[in-house]
């Protein structure tokens, strides 16, 4: 069972850092309007403006993401909050705010994309074969 647990700490984690990344790269899309290429975006923002919001909706969502990420961090880390019960309930109502700042964060990006007007990615043409 401690593996297990050693396991699921170790994803988590990686999900974090991971997490990270992906805010580093949308407060750089954020703050100068111009597109990560992403190889699997099938979308793409119309304009520089539009390329700023979904940069901080996604600033927004991935917050969201490192949130629930480090609640369940020190969820998991936690050892000491069976046996001590204002540890335990402070431990409840943190994360119960940690995960109400999480849902605002993500519905707050929702409504941010919403605004957003995307445009279909071009397809590379391929020239025709002149016989």
């Amino acid at each position: 069972m401690e593996q297990l647990r050693q396991v699921v700490l170790v994803l988590i984690a990686v999900g974090a850092v991971i997490s990270l990344a992906a805010i580093a790269s949308a407060l750089y899309e954020f703050r100068t309007g111009r597109l990560v290429r992403y190889p699997f975006r099938r979308k793409l923002p119309a304009t520089p403006e539009d390329v700023r919001k979904n940069g901080l909706a996604l600033v927004l969502n991935d917050l969201g993401v490192l949130l629930v990420d480090l609640i369940a961090l020190s969820g998991l880390l936690l050892e000491g909050a069976r046996y001590d019960p204002v540890l335990g309930v402070s431990y409840l109502t943190t994360g119960a705010a940690g995960f109400a700042g999480a849902f605002l964060s993500m519905l707050t990006s929702l409504h941010l994309r919403g605004d957003v007007r995307y445009q279909e990615r071009q397809k590379p043409r391929m020239p025709s074969p002149q016989a």
